[in-house]
């Protein structure tokens, strides 16, 4: 089963959108997972929004409104996926994934995946509080692993901390709670990280038009670079085109 991964990365996510408009048509999964910003733009995705139209809203001020945030995913996942989807938060007291799968995940699931430390407040989901799927583990291909797949596409738009400051404690946050489960030999996986560094932790929790359209071009001409590695692949593993 094929499975395609998203990481959080706040409004790095528009490199995840490049990347994908590049690979959509070569590349297509039968499971998505997310977290995070990785889940929005996950569940856009699996409910077929193409590439095209994830540009489009990615382009638009109103929706990256912190104050209109809740009213937009609600407006956002006016339509249930068409492909299997999944998405990862956190169990905030307990500091423990929690993976929601199908027709299990609402608006408030998308809310509490994206509910960024002291950017949004944590959403109660099961009597539980939650809040960033990101947080012990920004590109949840553990979770892929566990629902089933054995080929992994991970878009990973935030491999490090993008803050001199704040690196360090992050850093030890994850070594005492983070979540490192190594893939298991049976599942290839691919994960793609941007060729440049995307910008500061300032860029990544503030819109900026120019900063959208930035991304979205690089994260296309990085699709177009892996798209010659999945044709290798493809034919290694002796499939015909």
């Amino acid at each position: 089963m094929r499975a395609l991964v998203l990481s959080g990365g706040g409004f790095f996510g528009a490199w995840q959108v490049g990347v994908w408009a590049a690979v959509a048509n070569q590349w297509r999964p039968d499971l998505i997972v997310g977290a995070s910003i990785g889940s929005l733009n996950g569940y856009l995705i699996a409910c077929g929004t193409t590439p095209e139209m994830l540009k489009d809203l990615w382009r638009r001020k109103r929706l990256a409104s912190f104050r209109r945030f809740r009213e937009n995913l609600r407006e956002l996942t006016a339509h249930p996926p068409q492909i299997d989807y999944a998405l990862v938060v956190t169990e905030a007291l307990r500091l423990k994934p929690r993976i929601y799968r199908g027709s299990d995940v609402t608006w408030r699931h998308l809310a509490a995946s994206c509910a960024v430390p002291l950017v949004f407040r944590p959403v109660r989901l099961d009597g539980r509080f939650c809040a960033d799927g990101g947080l012990l583990n920004p590109l949840p291909v553990w979770a892929a692993v566990e629902l089933g797949a054995t080929e992994i596409l991970g878009l990973h738009a935030l491999p490090e901390i993008p803050s001199w400051w704040l690196k360090p404690s992050v850093k030890t946050f994850r070594a005492l709670f983070g979540l490192r489960r190594p893939v298991p030999p049976r599942v290839r996986c691919t994960t793609v990280l941007p060729s440049r560094k995307l910008g500061s932790l300032r860029d990544a929790l503030n819109w900026k038009r120019e900063n959208i359209e930035r991304w979205l071009e690089l994260g296309y001409e990085d699709g177009r670079r892996l798209q010659s590695a999945l044709q290798g692949q493809r034919r290694s593993a002796g499939e015909i085109h």
